[in-house]
């Protein structure tokens, strides 16, 4: 029983201490000895409370420590998206170091608060962590002393918003963690500086190159190194401020631009087109989480974490694949990625707990991933521009290899048709030559073509001049196409033949074109220029007009290129059957040796001035051979410093009865002047038509030109008298106005229809709006004209409803429409003191009415503008637009009154010369007036000097406008001017007095015509 009692004491002291162990375990602190764990990680060593949910501190003796820790729950494993913890371990030194360094690394962590606690002492703490005053800079922890043989109790409390791994907690002597930290520090810092110098340098090439692939590389690199600058908080050290909002977005900014760096360095687009689309939507996703990296940050490190690894992953297979192909810098990319991908492969699987952690600083050792990585892409960039090098250059050496073989091939075939053939190859040397030439020569034409078009465009032709500009504007393009079917056809120059034809040509409208182009080039170069008849000349000839202008472009535009100063002139004569054309320059002449060799192909005088205005020689070899082309050929005088002449001598026959031109009239006269079409009219013979329209002119111009068809014309002015006409006469067709007094058009029509008569109707009115035309169609009307009438389309609406028994070719007089006009300026003279009287009493009514009365009658007249312009005040007024009627009305009537009452000018006339419309009149008064002062000043200047046919040539620049318009006062007296001219008495006080009434005239047509024109024109 003795043995029994003591085996159950004995378990029972067993149980209680058993029990005393478990209950006493929990809050045990670790000891640990400094010589074993010395540069030791002692995290799974040491013992972790949870201060997740409690606020409290550590106690400030060790005797407390015991008590605090018994109310802390263990901790079990720390949450990413934010935590507070503490741990606690014993520390014995048994050692002689004093001094040790406490480093926790392996984690960004906002706060360390490290207490260490001696027997009886009140505890010491000091704070360290990410964006904190470290006291090693970039590295967490800090200094602590334990003295040989003392035991020394830590805490360390850990608070932060994020982790991004298991902490890891190392002691190592302070001197020893000072040396590591400097060298690491060191290896960071040129890691950093690395990376930014590569990204900022491949940022400087793309703003030089454009090439993206560049600039996706270097945000990339500069966006990747943001990311590790703030995870070992350089912008803290730096003093840059806070950087933890950046340091998970950083990276996955980095993934968006290293992927679009993936499909432009492995040319992607081109070779594997589904790896870009991944990594165009790889891309895209990466961007849509940066939002929420931004957010929080323990969020950002499993999107960094999970994206970056697939944007390696991905990248590391796209480049295998590209190498395999064959595309030799994909295999640097490979290695960058394998650098980079490593250590932050590893380093991700440990932030996400797949692998567990390993003493080593794994983000220095990210970084210097991340840096070789930068290094080796940029030295992959550097392969792949050489690889297009040596590409380029093994095209170049293929292309001239190609070259030299086919141009070995061609001197074989060349060589094989020179023994063939000698002949052959003298005539495609030939063709060759005229083919240079021709080319060379295309260039003349379409310097006038070019120049006259141009000055239209720009406004520095006369308004008055670009009816003839446009004519040789036209007359040099279809010269030019000449020269071009010359080219195309071989078989004028097979054996250096070419086909010249002989047809009657005016000579002086060949001189007439080429004086006002090259008259024109002088002058704007600053040259005179002039004309010389040797009275009597042939006023037609048989030649080649084409190649006679080609001559004299080739020797007239070579005198001004080679003329600086002085002047440009032709000497036209003719005698024996030989036209002959001096071409006479005042420029620095050509000296004795080099006139031998002037007209051969290629060859210029070798002078400052010929080289300076540049040229093939060509010209005047190609003049020669045309001139000799035409039985004729060209010789040259010329003194080196006075100038040059340049003789053309052609044997020429004059064409039967050709008229022999004895002064400078005759050759105005005698220029050719291109006749009008003859007006063919149907013949609408035995059939009736009613004119229903309230405007007598409107009336009387219709029924003339329905009569000239010899129609039958019944007449009325309002609905009512249509009605009664219609109902007692039998008519082929009608054609009824709409707006007219006492019955309108629309009125009348229904009647007509609802008595069972469907003669065809057609509508005249100024309304042409397409709603207003589709309205009038759905009434009954059989069809639309609009006013102002366009003969052809009243032609043509005519033949619709009427039998055609042939045709008239006898238009209206000119006669007939004259007083047409004159009665009609009449009417509208009443219309505008009615509109006056309208706009004095503000009836917006009854200017309406008015101003669509004008609109319907002006342009049927020829006054389109005015038209217009009441056209505008009818939809005014009809909107009851007041404001606008009283602000526009008053400008229509004063531009209504000038087309009236122009001083000194037949304005009926005038309209008629310009196609029947006095806004062509009014452009060429204004056209004549901007250039007659300079015009007005050559021909004074040319009376005063007694140069006769020079003054005539400038009065013909007035009289032609002159009569165009119906300028009759200043007609009559530019006449008399030529009358007294040409009788050769030309005296001062005679002609003064016909300047004096000419300037006159045109000073107050310019004061009456000025104000109002430069606003419409």
């Amino acid at each position: 029983m003795k043995k029994i009692y003591l085996v159950l004491c004995i378990l029972t002291l067993y149980v209680v201490n058993i029990g005393f162990s478990i209950a006493s375990s929990p809050n045990e602190v670790v000891s640990l000895n400094l010589s074993e764990i010395n540069n030791q990680n002692i995290s799974k060593q040491v013992k972790y409370y949870s201060l997740k949910n409690n606020t409290s501190s550590p106690p400030e003796y060790l005797t407390q420590l015991q008590s605090w820790l018994s109310h802390l729950t263990p901790h079990q494993t720390t949450d990413s998206l934010g935590d507070r913890y503490v741990v606690v371990f014993e520390l014995f030194n048994d050692t002689q170091d004093v001094d040790w360094f406490v480093y926790p690394y392996g984690s960004v962590v906002e706060k360390i608060q490290i207490h260490t606690f001696n027997k009886n002492n009140k505890a010491e703490y000091f704070n360290t962590g990410h964006g904190l005053d470290n006291p090693q800079g970039l590295h967490y922890g800090g200094n602590i002393q334990v003295l040989p043989n003392q035991h020394k109790t830590v805490v360390m409390l850990f608070e932060s918003e994020f982790f991004f791994a298991p902490i890891k907690i190392l002691l190592k002597p302070h001197a020893e963690a000072k040396q590591l930290f400097q060298l690491e520090q060191v290896i960071l810092l040129l890691s950093l500086g690395v990376s930014l110098a590569l990204g900022i340098y491949n940022l400087f090439i793309f703003s030089t190159t454009r090439d993206k692939q560049y600039l996706n590389y270097a945000l990339a690199t500069l966006s990747y190194a943001l990311g590790w600058a703030t995870v070992f908080g350089v912008p803290e050290y730096i003093g840059l401020g806070s950087s933890k909002n950046w340091l998970m977005p950083s990276y996955l900014i980095g993934a968006v631009f290293y992927c679009l760096f993936n499909i432009q360095f492995l040319n992607l687009q081109q070779t594997e087109p589904k790896l870009a689309k991944f990594f165009q939507l790889l891309a895209i996703a990466t961007v849509i989480t940066i939002p929420f990296a931004f957010y929080s940050q323990g969020i950002g490190l499993y999107l960094a974490s999970i994206f970056t690894s697939i944007v390696s992953i991905s990248g590391l297979y796209a480049g295998i694949r590209c190498w395999i192909k064959g595309y030799s810098p994909a295999k640097y990319f490979v290695f960058a990625l394998l650098s980079v991908v490593l250590p932050n492969m590893v380093g991700n699987f440990m932030n996400l707990g797949v692998l567990p952690g390993f003493n080593v600083n794994i983000y220095l050792l990210g970084l210097l991933g991340n840096c070789l990585d930068s290094l080796l892409l940029a030295y992959a960039l550097a392969a792949k521009v050489r690889l297009l090098s040596i590409q380029n250059i093994e095209l170049a050496n293929t292309l001239e290899q190609t070259v030299d073989k086919r141009t070995q091939e061609l001197t074989e075939a060349n060589h094989k048709l020179e023994v063939i053939n000698a002949d052959l190859i003298e005539a495609n040397e030939t063709k060759g030559r005229f083919l240079a030439t021709m080319s060379h020569e295309i260039r003349t034409p379409l310097t006038s073509i070019i120049g006259y078009a141009d000055g239209i465009l720009l406004g520095d032709i006369d308004k008055s001049e670009q009816d003839r500009v446009t004519k040789i504007i036209a007359q040099n393009g279809n010269h030019l196409l000449n020269v071009l079917n010359d080219i195309l056809d071989l078989s004028k120059i097979e054996a250096n033949k070419l086909d010249f034809e002989s047809v009657p040509t005016h000579l002086f409208s060949i001189l007439a074109q080429i004086e006002s182009i090259v008259g024109k080039r002088a002058r704007d170069k600053g040259l005179a220029f002039h004309l010389d008849y040797q009275y009597p000349l042939p006023a037609k000839i048989y030649t080649d007009p084409t190649r006679l202008k080609q001559i004299l472009f080739n020797l007239t535009n070579n005198a001004i290129k080679f003329t600086e100063q002085g002047f440009i002139g032709l000497s036209i004569s003719f005698q024996d059957d030989y036209l002959q054309i001096k071409v006479k320059d005042s420029g620095m002449g050509i000296n004795s040796h080099h006139q031998q060799k002037l007209f051969e192909p290629f060859n210029q005088d070798n002078n400052s001035v010929n080289q300076k205005a540049g040229g093939t020689g060509l010209g005047l070899s190609i003049s020669q051979r045309l001139a000799k082309g035409l039985n004729g050929h060209i010789e040259v005088e010329s003194i080196p410093r006075k100038g040059s002449t340049f003789i053309l001598k052609l044997k020429v026959h004059t064409v039967e009865d050709s008229k022999w031109i004895n002064n400078v009239t005759e050759v105005w006269q005698s220029t050719p002047v291109r006749s009008l079409k003859t007006e063919v009219l149907p013949n609408f013979s035995g059939q009736k038509i009613l004119l229903a329209d309230d405007h007598p002119a409107n009336r009387e111009l219709i029924s003339i030109l329905l009569k000239r068809m010899n129609l039958d014309v019944v007449e009325v002015e309002d609905g009512r008298q249509a009605l009664d006409a219609v109902f007692y006469q039998k008519f082929d067709l009608v054609l009824l106005d709409i707006h007219m007094p006492k019955m309108n058009g629309t009125d009348a029509l229904k009647q007509i229809r609802d008595a069972g008569n469907y003669t065809p109707v057609v509508a005249l009115t100024a309304n042409n709006m397409k709603h207003e035309v589709e309205h009038y169609m759905r009434l009954g009307f059989s069809d639309h004209l609009a006013k102002p009438i366009s003969r052809q389309i009243f032609i043509t609406v005519l033949s619709k409803y009427l039998d055609k028994q042939g045709d008239v070719d006898n238009p209206i007089n000119p006669n007939d429409m004259h007083q047409l006009v004159k009665d009609y300026q009449q009417d509208l003279a009443i219309q505008v003191e009615k509109a006056e009287k309208a706009l004095e009493q503000r009836d917006l009514f009854l200017i309406s009415e008015i101003s669509h009365r004008i609109k319907g009658s002006a342009s049927t007249f020829g006054f389109d503008i005015v038209g217009d312009k009441f056209a505008d005040i009818e939809h005014s007024a009809l909107q009851d637009d007041e404001i606008a009627v009283t602000y526009e009305l008053p400008k229509a009537l004063n531009l209504t009154r000038l087309c009236l009452e122009l001083p000194g000018v037949d304005i009926a006339k005038g309209i008629i010369n310009h196609n029947n419309s006095v806004s062509r009149l009014l452009k060429s008064i204004y056209g004549l007036f901007e250039h007659s002062e300079q015009s007005f000043n050559d021909l004074k200047e040319a009376l005063d000097n007694s140069e006769t046919n020079s003054a005539l040539i400038h009065l013909y620049k007035f009289l032609p406008t002159v009569s165009d318009c119906g300028m009759e006062d200043l007609e009559q007296t530019f006449t008399a001017l030529e009358t007294l001219i040409q009788s050769g008495e030309v005296q001062k006080n005679t002609y003064q007095v016909h300047l004096k009434i000419i300037e006159e005239h045109l000073s107050v047509l310019t004061k009456a015509i000025q104000p109002i024109l430069v606003d419409e024109f």
